[in-house]
């Protein structure tokens, strides 16, 4: 019998709980912007980093989707209207997962009267460019564990 396993692979970031404050959504490529910064693996205790963006190139419309889920119901919507949740309301990642050309990411909308889980899954052909600065933008983030 042959066997394969398949590991667990170490990410150095973390976009687990940042907040996308603008998203660009321009023929295959989306563009990610986190004023607040995103989660710094690389040292010892993670740290939140200073602005990042995050760039998904050569993505495939029509096996990507971005579906909105309410208390009973669930709604398709355009991957364009990305760029209107964010406008309107917090957009916070609250979970990722990284596959052979598959990106997942959970997310949660709050506006002034929702609260709702937004699933963004894109299928991409092109690496993942994630670009940040090494001072966080305030001092409230600090170091964490995990």
């Amino acid at each position: 019998m042959k066997q394969y396993t398949i590991r667990t692979r170490n990410v150095p970031l973390s976009l687990h709980d940042a907040v996308v404050t603008e998203a660009a959504v321009t023929g295959s490529m989306i563009r990610l912007v986190f004023a607040d910064g995103i989660r710094d693996l690389f040292k010892k205790e993670p740290v939140w980093t200073g602005r990042a963006t995050v760039t998904i190139s050569n993505v495939n419309r029509d096996s990507s989707s971005l579906t909105r889920f309410g208390e009973t119901t669930y709604l398709m919507c355009p991957i364009e209207q990305l760029s209107q949740f964010v406008k309107t309301g917090r957009f916070e990642i609250v979970d990722e997962l990284y596959g052979y050309r598959q990106l997942l990411f959970r997310c949660m909308w709050l506006t002034d009267t929702t609260c709702e889980t937004v699933e963004m899954s894109l299928s991409h052909s092109s690496e993942l460019v994630i670009r940040w600065e090494d001072e966080p933008v305030e001092e409230m983030y600090g170091s964490e564990s995990f």
